[in-house]
């Protein structure tokens, strides 16, 4: 059977088409939008461009899918979605625009989805890690090994969050990356609600700041995601690119190979919130992997969630 999952994010549109047999699915195709949903973010409420934005993309999207032979999308909506106060708006325009019938999922849910399909794509077998989920609102943490879910957190700051409470010059000054680091660190205390997280395993981390920080240490000029699964990035390797993004201007740094457009002001930020996680996890090492929330939507064995797993606007 041809399904497809679509995660509409706060910065970007993503759909998975695969052949989902007996629990597994098989990967045929993987399409993105960065489309900036949480652009102008006043008052709670998405603004009206971003939302026809990305409400277009998802049409796009989902138009493929059908196209591709999909029999279902399921559709799950993250992020700034989970914040604003018109979120029955947009949901409302991905039904009309898209025929979609999107679910706003909880933040828990979605680091438990996002390990799961990480673990399928990992590698690591039966093997236990924690997964790294970094989002523009929010930062979703699990422990998962194999498809046992050991329990989640999701941490209140995300790439564009941060960027727009504390990157007010460009490049950001020393102060302003000082004041976001210490604004990550206070946020990662909530880690002290997932017992033992520091000794379960080794981080894997996902989503778009991280594979997007592994496309640049690549430099890779096209992106290529059979590559990025597998990397791994150390601890000096991420403070390393962190320097190099602070030392330019955002529109500078789409010269660096890896680095989409869309994303150049963003990275700083998330890069903060990737090195202070593996700092908080006592950790030395990341490694890259693709699979994430598309991959768990198609494994997840009951859509839509159960109440408690999703959210009404």
């Amino acid at each position: 059977m041809k399904i497809a999952t679509m995660d509409i994010g706060s910065g970007t549109v993503r759909v998975l088409m695969c052949r989902l047999e007996k629990g597994r699915y098989c990967t045929d195709q993987i399409k993105r939008r960065i489309t900036r949903l949480a652009d102008d973010f006043a008052g709670g409420r998405l603004h009206p461009v971003s939302l026809a934005r990305t409400a277009a993309a998802a049409r796009d999207l989902a138009r493929e899918a059908r196209s591709y032979g999909a029999v279902e999308i399921r559709a799950a909506c993250t992020g700034v979605t989970r914040r604003a106060t018109n979120a029955g708006e947009f949901l409302q325009a991905l039904a009309d625009d898209a025929g979609l019938d999107p679910v706003v999922i909880a933040g828990e849910f979605e680091a438990q989805l996002s390990a799961q399909g990480a673990s399928s794509e990992a590698g690591l077998g039966d093997k236990p890690f924690v997964l790294i989920d970094i989002g523009g609102f929010s930062t979703e943490f699990a422990k998962i090994r194999g498809r046992d879910f050991a329990g989640a957190v999701s941490v209140e700051v995300g790439s564009v969050s941060l960027t727009d409470r504390h990157m007010k010059s460009d490049p950001p000054t020393p102060e302003q990356l000082a004041a976001c680091a210490a604004d990550v660190q206070a946020a990662l205390g909530a880690l002290d609600r997932l017992d033992g997280v520091a000794s379960f395993g080794p981080p894997v981390g996902t989503a778009g700041t991280i594979t997007t920080l592994a496309a640049i240490h690549l430099k890779m000029e096209r992106y290529d995601p059979a590559r990025l699964s597998g990397v791994v990035l150390t601890a000096p390797r991420i403070e390393e690119l962190l320097a190099l993004l602070v030392s330019m201007p955002a529109a500078d740094r789409l010269s660096l190979p890896g680095l989409e457009k869309g994303r150049e002001d963003l990275m700083p930020a998330g890069a903060i919130i990737c090195r202070e996680a593996l700092q908080r996890l006592g950790a030395e090492r990341l490694l890259v992997t693709e699979g994430g929330l598309l991959q768990g939507l198609a494994l997840c064995p009951e859509w839509p969630p159960t109440e408690g797993r999703w959210l009404t606007p």
